[in-house]
């Protein structure tokens, strides 16, 4: 047998030292690598995100707007909503809320005083209904106010004074059209919404009164008035929301006035006119400016809550369209239009003596849900009739729901 030296006995040993140390370098820079790129993942979950998702959301730069039209606040609005300790007209809204719940933007026109008791609370013709009115409208969502329509002179400038003053301490998003002062009838109402800036600008046809002044309420006949806020309002405000209360009572046909201003308010830079007044609906338009833009214009969407008698007038809606804030460019997106129907409780007998003051239990539903409410009423209708109606008089560009 061959005998091993002392020499060679010990290189061995180093061989096998020099390989173990061998493995041990490997698996260690292996998992050294290792613990590096899990260091390195979880750091990155850690970091900001990329450029594309560091863009900001689509909620960031879009803003929901609804539109929902006159609030009249007549007698029978008023006496079923009063209760043992004031009044309650919230409760009207509580089927159609989810319609508009999500926007951020609720239009709504009261087309009604609310300066209270002290001015005598009274229905058609001359309206006022009691403070409440306006919180509880507020409290019902509407959060942008039209005060320039024909009844608001009502009961006098004391009276507009009172209904601006009630709104300013509910401090919606915007309240115009109805002014205490000159100096208040020439300043623009702004409001911000998810980094998109507005401009809401209201007038109106005429008043019923005819011996308020000229700056109590806004007419869009002073047409110096008109141009300059528009103009201005075009110059400060990414979307020009521009309320008009115009046309011809119970008349879904748009008249030659109101194409009238929509071409002025196209000149001086408006993105959105919403239109109220002639207690029906009307079509819906987009009506191309002479700088590029488009500007989408609502007629009329109708009555919302009122005790009025015909079919047409109890139909209202309420009118819906996002815009969105591509760096400069303004998107206004296709226009969806929700119908409603305007209930109340009132019997043959009692309709055929005219006993408008027996009419109980108003309350607004969505069309789709008011089947009942139109079988009730005697009305030779139903809500897939009504529906077709609606789309006939709003035009395709609306989507109706």
């Amino acid at each position: 047998m061959r005998r091993i030296t002392v020499h060679q006995h010990n290189k061995r040993i180093l061989i096998v030292v020099a390989s173990i140390l061998a493995v041990i370098g490997v698996l260690g820079i292996g998992l050294f690598a290792l613990l590096s790129y899990k260091s390195q993942e979880t750091s990155s979950k850690d970091k900001a995100p990329t450029a594309k998702q560091a863009q900001p959301t689509d909620t960031s730069h879009r803003v929901q707007i609804s539109a929902m039209g006159d609030m009249i606040a007549h007698d029978t609005i008023t006496s079923n909503a009063k209760t043992t300790d004031g009044y309650d007209y919230t409760k009207y809204f509580q089927k159609i809320r989810p319609l508009y719940s999500a926007s951020d933007v609720v239009f709504c026109n009261q087309e009604s005083l609310s300066s209270g008791e002290s001015f005598g609370i009274s229905g058609y013709p001359a309206f006022n209904a009691p403070v409440k009115y306006a919180a509880d409208l507020q409290t019902a969502g509407c959060n942008v106010i039209n005060l320039a329509n024909n009844h608001m002179g009502d009961k006098g400038e004391a009276a507009v004074s009172a209904t601006v003053a009630e709104w300013e301490k509910l401090k919606p998003l915007a309240a115009a059209g109805a002014n205490r002062t000159a100096n208040e009838q020439q300043a623009v109402r702004y409001f911000e919404k998810n980094g998109i800036k507005f401009a809401f600008l209201a007038f109106m046809d005429f008043s019923n009164n005819k011996a308020i002044s000229a700056e109590a309420v806004n007419n869009y006949h002073d047409t110096a008035l008109l141009e300059k806020l528009t103009r201005e309002a075009r110059a400060n405000a990414d979307v020009v929301l521009v309320s008009m209360h115009w046309g011809t009572e119970d008349e879904s046909a748009v008249n030659d006035d109101q194409r009238a201003q929509v071409a002025r308010l196209a000149e001086y830079g408006a993105d959105i006119v919403i239109g109220t007044g002639p207690h029906v609906l009307q079509a819906y338009e987009q009506v191309a400016r002479p700088d590029g833009g488009t500007m989408a214009v609502w007629y009329s969407i109708g009555n919302m809550l009122s005790s009025q008698l015909k079919l047409e007038e109890l139909t209202g809606g309420v009118a819906q369209m996002s815009v969105r804030k591509d760096g400069s460019k303004l998107i206004v997106e296709k226009p969806v239009f929700h119908p409603t129907f305007m209930s109340y409780e009132w019997t043959a007998s009692e309709q055929t003596a005219g006993a408008t003051d027996a009419r109980k239990n108003p309350m607004i539903y969505p069309l789709e849900h008011a089947g009942d409410a139109l079988k009730n009423m005697r009305m030779n209708a139903t809500p897939e009739s009504i529906r077709q109606q609606v789309q006939q008089t709003l035009g395709d560009s609306v989507l109706v729901k």
